[in-house]
């Protein structure tokens, strides 16, 4: 039980630090299967083989998104640089008057 709460606390975690709505939205779907899986009352569902399968593989996802965060983030401000300088470059091209 100490092993299950850990990984939700973790989870949990790497879920609230994302800056990208997109994957917030699915991690926080998939914590909240973790969530419910993890303390589910009646049986213990860890022990039935596709549940199982379904909560690594969100738990594995969950702990993977920040990185691709983090990638996506950095695509972004590299994009967004290179359009600034493209715009700084045309900018200055466009000092001499065009004949109409």
């Amino acid at each position: 039980m100490i092993f299950v709460t850990h990984l939700c606390f973790l989870t949990f975690k790497a879920y609230r630090s994302l800056k990208d709505d997109c994957l917030r939205s699915f991690a926080s779907g998939f914590w909240v299967f973790l969530l419910i899986i993890s303390y589910f009352p009646y049986w213990y569902p860890l022990d039935t083989d596709p549940v199982a399968v379904y909560y690594w593989f969100f738990a594995g996802v969950i702990l993977k998104l920040p990185v691709i965060d983090k990638e996506e983030q950095a695509k972004l401000k590299a994009k967004k640089a290179a359009e600034d300088a493209m715009k700084k470059r045309v900018k200055t091209h466009r000092t001499t008057p065009s004949a109409i």
